[in-house]
């Protein structure tokens, strides 16, 4: 006999609350050691200044987050308390050491760098130091909070620093450093002339991204070096008639750099470094593919091109090595599970028989457990604009994004987003890729992601979940909701989990 709705629902509910429970006991428990950490570091340093050599290195512990059961039912906000901005600040940089070094556990079984110069002697470095870098990048850095590099930096940045410029395939985890490493790059070759010529260009495939790349790791990078000028090239920027672009980086979107390069409003071949961020959507078949082509094909021979992205099919790859000549690729070898980061909890939502479907499920969702931020992935622009109205209905601070929203009212959304002035952020496949909101802990896929063929996206599902669990966060939640749709999720889990394991 079929379950009761009402008891589906009831069940459904005290799921999500014994849940959320457990991970706030964990977020409790790695706040708790740090402080005990914290007390047992400084003790330490009062002993050593007692009578222990004045030289001695304090000893540093790592955190691993533990699986013990909560000992409390009751639900609270899912933002633990903490005594200080300073303690948050510690405990982050703790958490992104422990991510560095987990991420970096058996390295040899998941990078596979394969050098087009088979008698090249570059190899991989294990600080910034290493890299002879400027005083000025060095210390733009450091100040960014970067301690040592990650593995992708380390086998990717000796190659594009290289003299002369490698050309470079790389791929890894979301979040893992790879925009970090491409930036570095393209500040590495600039040399800050006046007028302005343009030495770089990195293409993305979204206006998000673009503006994120810009303001979040080109600004801080470049803190030190006076009159370098960056433009965004996205929908919305206009040149007066006879300007020019004055710029030595231009950023944007494939559509209007094809439209910049054709008005000749800077010069391609003046251009040393080449970005193709999230490579494997810019140059896939039904993707921004021709762009990309044209872009290329006006760079001059001699530049650079770095192709990064989370996932690279292998037909990808073989196209992306004919577009530039006698790339390095940096590859994962073993194990696509890697792409997955471990922090990130992922569950399958079966709401068939829940009473209003996974509309009213996703809005129960809400009105039991207090998140943090979250973003909501659907399929259509209509159902992002349903499914804002409904939450919007119900009282709940939410925003929402597609490519119909007009691009100065899509710019402010995400402003806001990332100030925390709303919670939840309903878009389409346009925020998939690349875009990191620091307070993020649950992604929910409404809709299963579909190629152009309708056929499940394994890939872009990657993506989407790969918006929570960036770099040395603690454990996320990623939730897949069905109704109707229940073969194409199946498939999607399926083809997923098989495609991880296929090696």
């Amino acid at each position: 006999m079929a379950e009761d709705a009402d008891e589906v629902k009831a069940r459904l509910r005290e799921k999500i609350r014994n849940q959320a429970a457990a991970l706030l006991f964990k977020a409790d428990n790695v706040i708790n050691k740090v402080k005990r950490e914290e007390k047992d570091d400084a003790e330490a340093a009062e002993g050593e200044g007692n009578g222990a050599s004045a030289g001695s290195p304090s000893q540093r512990t790592s955190i691993t987050v533990g699986d013990a059961e909560p000992r409390r039912s009751s639900l609270r906000a899912a933002r633990p308390s903490v005594a200080s901005t300073n303690e948050s600040d510690e405990l982050t940089k703790r958490l992104q050491k422990l991510a560095l070094e987990r991420q970096k556990q058996n390295k040899g079984d998941r990078l596979k760098v394969i050098q087009s110069d088979t008698n090249s002697h570059l190899s991989s470095v294990k600080t910034f130091q290493d890299l002879n870098l400027p005083k000025h990048l060095l210390d733009a850095i450091f100040t960014m909070g970067f301690d040592r590099p990650s593995a992708i930096q380390e086998e990717a940045l000796p190659r594009i620093l290289a003299d002369p410029p490698r050309n470079v395939i790389g791929q890894a985890q979301s979040g893992s450093g790879k925009t970090a490493a491409f930036t570095l790059g393209m500040l590495y070759r600039i040399d800050v002339d006046a007028p302005a010529s343009t030495q770089a260009l990195c293409v993305t495939p979204t206006r998000e991204l673009a503006i994120q790349i810009f303001e979040k790791a080109v600004k801080p990078m470049a803190a030190n070096m006076a009159g370098l000028k960056v433009q965004l090239a996205v929908a919305g920027t206009h040149f007066e008639k006879g300007q020019k672009c004055d710029a030595h980086i231009i950023i944007g979107t494939p559509g209007k750099v094809v439209d910049w390069m054709k008005r000749r409003l800077f010069n391609a071949k003046t251009i040393k470094v080449f970005v193709l961020d999230e490579a494997d959507s810019m140059i896939e078949e039904g993707g921004h593919r021709a762009n990309s082509l044209l872009i290329k094909k006006n760079l001059h021979k001699k530049c650079q091109s770095l192709f990064f992205s989370a996932t690279f099919p292998p037909e990808v790859v073989a196209f992306a090595g004919k577009m530039v000549d006698n790339p390095d690729r940096i590859l994962i070898e073993e194990g696509d599970e890697f792409l997955v980061v471990d922090v990130i909890k992922q569950l399958w939502v079966d709401t068939r028989d829940y009473n209003g479907g996974k509309l009213e499920f996703l809005a129960d969702i809400y009105s039991l457990l207090t998140i943090g931020q979250s973003i909501v992935f659907v399929g259509t622009k209509r159902d992002a604009d349903t499914v804002h109205q409904t939450l919007s209905d119900s009282g709940y601070t939410c925003s929402v994004l597609h490519g119909g929203v007009d691009g100065a009212e899509r710019d402010a959304t995400m402003l806001a987003f990332r100030n925390g002035e709303s919670n939840v952020l309903i878009t389409t496949n346009v925020l998939a890729r690349g875009v990191d909101v620091d307070n993020v802990c649950l992604v929910v896929n409404y809709d299963v992601p579909v190629d152009k063929d309708q056929m499940p996206d394994f890939e872009t599902y990657l993506h989407r979940i790969g918006r929570t669990g960036r770099f040395g966060r603690r454990e996320q939640q990623s939730i897949l909701l069905v109704t109707s749709d229940l073969w194409k999720s199946w498939q999607l889990l399926r083809i997923t989990f098989l495609w991880m394991a296929r090696k």
